[in-house]
């Protein structure tokens, strides 16, 4: 029997200048389970170490992005569930 799930995924990378110093991803499962995940990847050592701060900072606004979308779709699904 085939299972399947949805998710969404979210992307970001930190840039500094031109040059990208972080990756950052994040899954959102939708089936209502409000789980998910969010990963970070250095892509370049030495601009993340000379630039820590602002780095953080869109590590930490990516995270806050994350957190709204999963709230919105946690919001949504009671929303169809009250309705349904």
């Amino acid at each position: 029997m085939l299972k399947t799930n949805k998710n969404i995924t979210i992307t970001g990378t930190s840039m500094v200048g031109e040059t990208q110093a972080l990756f950052m991803s994040a899954s959102i499962s939708t089936d209502g389970s409000n789980t998910g995940n969010i990963s970070t990847s250095i892509t370049n050592s030495s601009v993340y170490t000379a630039n820590k701060t602002e780095c953080r900072k869109d590590i930490a606004d990516f995270q806050t992005m994350v957190y709204a979308a999963q709230d919105e779709l946690t919001a949504t699904i009671a929303d169809n569930t009250a309705t349904a």
